[in-house]
């Protein structure tokens, strides 16, 4: 499947906040990506194909010398193509251009696959958040990846 990461626009937003409804218990508003447009301290890439279909995305938050991957969502009709794997590492190389010294996330305990898919980008758990995701209840799993110890 080809497809292009590239910055969210704001036309975008419908589409990634429909995404959301379906990849989430507890999604994002429209208006939540709207106030993400205007931060200078965050990046939002969108996956889409060349048809203009959005089939992903990933959002960023950055402060210092930290990296927090707020959000990392893929079409279900689209996964294990890819996607996921090409949006974390667009995040990785930025983060090392920004001179960012980690990245975190959050993972639901129940969501071996996604785990899975962040070990394989280098992440290790670094600990619990008990009772983090609403819908069902459940605890997150804190995952790092530190990016010093590569750059030396």
């Amino acid at each position: 499947m080809e497809y292009q990461l590239r910055p969210m626009k704001e036309k975008d937003i419908p589409a990634l906040a429909a995404l959301e409804r379906i990849c989430f218990s507890d999604p994002w508003s429209e208006n939540a990506f709207f106030a993400e447009l205007g931060s200078p301290r965050a990046r939002f890439m969108v996956a889409q194909d060349s048809a203009g279909l959005v089939l992903g995305y990933l959002g960023l938050h950055y402060v210092l010398d930290e990296g927090y991957i707020a959000n990392i969502a893929v079409d279900p009709l689209y996964r294990r193509q890819g996607i996921a794997s090409a949006l974390l590492s667009d995040v990785e190389s930025f983060a090392r251009r920004e001179s960012l010294s980690f990245l975190t996330l959050e993972v639901r305990q129940s969501n071996l696959g996604a785990q899975e898919l962040y070990r394989r980008h280098g992440f290790s758990p670094a600990g619990l958040r008990k009772s983090y995701y609403q819908n069902p209840r459940e605890d997150a799993v804190l995952m790092t990846r530190s990016l010093k110890e590569e750059a030396q």
